[in-house]
């Protein structure tokens, strides 16, 4: 399986666990990042129309859970790399919930990715609400409210989904929602980046959904969270899997 997300720091947070699933489950997957940190659908969409080499390129090889990197890499070069099962694509996270912010970018992008990988599956990950107190500036667009944040970009996710023909969404924000309403608002290191355990909910709900297995049935589990937590965890994934996202 060859997987390529087209992200920011939200993807390389999500992918952290997905090697470590993927090997205990014996799959082999080649998993890839294109990164610029803060980067938003309009910022890819130019780079790509540029053809500038902006990115650091993110690689798990199959079996493998450390990563490596290449710098000044261009859209293109990346989604051209190699016969991508799954492309992945999200918003920044601070525009997650504006609804202008995805037009045209998303569309265009989505049809580029499918002109070039007809035989990819192409997905819409969902970031995640920023914790209640976030000192992140774009947490202002909200009211600084964790709920109107979360009600925004499900909404807007939901409807560009639709806009841009893609009815995939990996769920990784209402797996978030879901783990804050059990174990508390306590995924974040700085109020919108995951710890390991906003990251391994994130990548829990990648893992089922390239693979299409539940993350029950998985037997890796990350140091430093204890076996109850990660049990509650693999459930509010799988449950957002589950139930999808809410369209319009």
């Amino acid at each position: 399986m060859n997987v390529l997300s087209i992200g920011n720091s939200f993807s390389t947070n999500a992918h952290k666990f997905i090697p470590h699933m993927a090997k205990a489950a014996g799959k082999e997957l080649l998993l890839c990042n294109l990164f610029i940190g803060g980067c938003s659908l309009e910022q890819h969409w130019s780079n790509w129309r540029e053809e500038k080499t902006a990115y650091d390129y993110e690689v798990y090889l199959p079996f493998e859970t450390e990563m490596s990197s290449a710098p000044e890499v261009a859209l293109h070069e990346a989604v051209e790399d190699e016969e991508w099962d799954i492309i992945t694509l999200q918003q920044c996270s601070h525009f997650s919930g504006i609804p202008e912010s995805y037009s045209p970018y998303l569309s265009e992008l989505a049809e580029y990715c499918r002109m070039v990988q007809p035989k990819a599956k192409i997905m819409l990950h969902q970031t995640w609400a920023y914790e209640n107190g976030c000192q992140h500036p774009g947490f202002v667009s909200y009211g600084k409210d964790q709920q109107e944040m979360y009600r925004a970009l499900t909404e807007a996710y939901a409807n560009a989904s639709m806009e841009a023909d893609i009815n995939l969404i990996i769920p990784s924000g209402r797996a978030w929602q879901t783990a804050r309403n059990t174990i508390g608002d306590k995924l974040t290191v700085d109020g919108f980046h995951g710890n390991d355990m906003g990251c391994y909910l994130a990548s829990a709900c990648f893992y089922e959904m390239i693979f299409g297995e539940s993350i029950y049935e998985n037997a890796f589990y990350p140091e430093g969270i204890d076996k109850n937590t990660v049990d509650i965890l693999k459930l509010c994934a799988h449950t957002a899997v589950e139930k999808g996202i809410i369209r319009k």
